[in-house]
C-alpha cells in the first residue's frame, strides 16, 4: 500500500512537458511563405520538370516554350497551393503554433485579400500566374535563349520558389481574414 501512494505522487510530481509559445504572425509568415510555399516549393517543381524531360536532355526551350510552362504551372501552383495550405494554415491557427493578427491591423496588400474562399482562390492564382510569369519574363530577357532543360529547370526552380511565396502570403492572409480556424 505504502509503495502505491509513494508511485503515485511520484508520477504526480513529474515536471509538465513545456509548452510551446505561439510565434507572432509576422514570424510565421516569413517562415512559412520563404522557407515552405517558396524554397521547397521551387525545388520540387525543378524536380519535377527534370524528371518529366529526363529522357529529352538535348531539348531546347524557346520564349514561347517558357511562357507555356510558367502560365500552366502558375495555374496550377496556385490553386494546389491554396487548396493545400488553408487546411494545415487553419489547423496551425486552431492548435496556437502562431498568433493571429487583428484583422483590423492587416493592413497592405493583405487587406485586400477576400474573405471567401472562392475569390480568395481566385486572387491566389491569379497572383501566382502573373508573379511567375513576370519573373520568368524577366528572366528569359536576361537568359540567352533557348534553354537547354537544365537551365529550364534551374530557372523554373527560382520562378516558383517567388511564385509559392506570393500565393502562400495571399492564402495565409485568407485564413486568418476569414476568421475559420476548423481543419
Amino acid at each position: 500500500m505504502k509503495g502505491m501512494l509513494m508511485a503515485k505522487s511520484m508520477a504526480g510530481s513529474a515536471p509538465a512537458a513545456p509548452t510551446r509559445s505561439a510565434k507572432p504572425f509576422n514570424s510565421y509568415l516569413l517562415n512559412k511563405c520563404i522557407v515552405g510555399y517558396g524554397i521547397i516549393n521551387g525545388i520540387i517543381n525543378a524536380v519535377i520538370f527534370y524528371l518529366m524531360h529526363l529522357s529529352e536532355p538535348e531539348l531546347l526551350f524557346s520564349e514561347a516554350d517558357i511562357f507555356h510552362d510558367f502560365a500552366l504551372t502558375g495555374v496550377l501552383l496556385g490553386i494546389l497551393l491554396f487548396v493545400i495550405v488553408v487546411p494545415l494554415t487553419r489547423m496551425d491557427l486552431r492548435k496556437g503554433v502562431f498568433s493571429g493578427p487583428n484583422v483590423a491591423n492587416l493592413g497592405g496588400a493583405a487587406s485586400l485579400v477576400p474573405a471567401s474562399y472562392a475569390p480568395a482562390l481566385l486572387v491566389a492564382t491569379v497572383a501566382a500566374t502573373v508573379s511567375l510569369m513576370g519573373v520568368g519574363a524577366f528572366a528569359c530577357v536576361l537568359l540567352p535563349l533557348p534553354l537547354t532543360v537544365t537551365g529550364l529547370m534551374l530557372l523554373k526552380g527560382l520562378v516558383c520558389a517567388c511564385a509559392g511565396a506570393v500565393a502562400g502570403y495571399i492564402t495565409i492572409c485568407y485564413v486568418v481574414r476569414s476568421g475559420k480556424s476548423e481543419a
